[in-house]
């Protein structure tokens, strides 16, 4: 996941942001493994987590008011409904597998939120 903040970027002021999104996703993909999980699901999951961060990423340059919010929030934010954002260049096919790690992640990050 290293090499995904700069895949995202845009200009060089998306590459923080990019890397607290990893931040917020290593603790989700642990507990995937930790779950027992098959490789090919985790791997899965990993691809629709680069989709859903590149859009999150993406989503900086029409609402500037987000650069100023924590990272993690915003990927809340984006998912809070259990849906992923929807995702550009003909990847809608694989829109109901973006939905379905939107809603474990959603509620991985419900479950740690300390409110």
């Amino acid at each position: 996941m290293a090499p995904w903040p700069e895949s995202w970027a845009g200009c060089d002021a998306d590459m923080p942001f990019g890397q607290g999104l990893v931040a917020a996703f290593g603790p989700f993909i642990q507990k995937l493994c930790e779950a027992g999980l098959s490789k090919k699901t985790i791997r899965g999951h990993l691809n629709n987590l680069w989709v859903i961060g590149g859009e999150v990423v993406r989503q900086l340059d029409f609402d500037r008011k987000l650069r100023k919010q924590a990272p993690a929030m915003v990927l809340m934010g984006a998912i809070e409904h259990g849906e992923a954002p929807l995702a550009p260049n003909g990847l809608e096919h694989h829109q109901a597998a973006l939905d379905a790690t939107a809603r474990k992640l959603a509620r991985f990050l419900a479950s740690r939120d300390p409110r």
